[in-house]
């Protein structure tokens, strides 16, 4: 990581980008040579490097393990990056003692798994305190992963332009029709715990008259997650946005009628 601590006062895509370019500086690696190390054009190194729009973070992972940082290290920028993805500026936690098991987003999945916790623990309490003695199936709760990316051409899957939403109704267009919840975007990579699903608006990941009808990452499904945000709100999100290992219900209940 940069000498300069940068974990220090409020984060922003502006000061990730300054501190990924005095990361290559320190370590005498040029635009060029990053490119040649790590397989990403010089372009996109650049504007990583000057901002002011926060670089993928699979470009980011990708230069600071070319350029020789540890895996430990990494993590360290991708929890940071998780963050910023988020909108949290505020200062990110230490540097953890074991590096990370993966390089996907993992500022969420402690989060998740406190949610998943909670749910199971207020159930349990529930049973425990029920007068009926009839027992009740619990609620079973699953981590998704969200993509946001649409299928284009022939065999192309890429991000899309603008981030996916919850919402207060399993339905499109919320964002003009007023039932988006607010300050919830989300981009491919984050961890969201899911806890039921229902039937809703068909949704696509394509457009049906491009060729992209034959390509092999499609998705098309009325299917929707109810998901809780970090500040336990919950709205729904259409399966098509979810990693396709997140898809096909995982065994979740249904959920009440929206």
């Amino acid at each position: 990581m940069p000498e300069t601590p940068i974990h220090q006062g409020r984060d922003s895509p502006q000061r990730f980008c300054a501190d990924f370019a005095r990361e290559l500086s320190t370590r005498g690696t040029s635009v060029r040579e990053a490119a040649e190390k790590s397989g990403w054009s010089k372009s996109a190194i650049g504007n990583a490097r000057t901002g002011p729009r926060l670089p993928r973070r699979e470009l980011v992972v990708d230069v600071l393990s070319a350029i020789g940082l540890s895996e430990a290290e990494v993590g360290d920028w991708t929890l940071r990056h998780a963050a910023l993805t988020l909108g949290a500026t505020d200062p990110a936690p230490p540097q953890p003692q074991a590096p990370p098991a993966s390089r996907r987003p993992l500022v969420l999945v402690a989060i998740g798994s406190a949610l998943v916790g909670a749910v199971l623990a207020a159930l349990v309490t529930a049973l425990v305190l029920r007068p009926d003695p009839a027992p009740v199936p619990p609620a079973v709760a699953a981590v998704v992963t969200i993509q946001n990316k649409v299928a284009l051409g022939a065999t192309d899957l890429v991000e899309d332009s603008g981030p996916a939403y919850l919402s207060s109704r399993p339905e499109p267009f919320c964002g003009r029709n007023g039932c988006k919840l607010d300050g919830t975007d989300v981009t491919s990579g984050i961890l969201l715990p899911a806890v039921c699903t229902v039937t809703g608006a068909e949704m696509w990941n394509y457009n049906l008259d491009s060729p992209a009808a034959d390509n092999p990452n499609r998705a098309r499904s009325s299917l929707w997650y109810r998901l809780t945000w970090p500040d336990w709100r919950a709205g729904y999100l259409s399966e098509v946005y979810l990693d396709p290992a997140s898809r096909g219900g995982l065994g979740l209940p249904a959920c009440a009628a929206p």
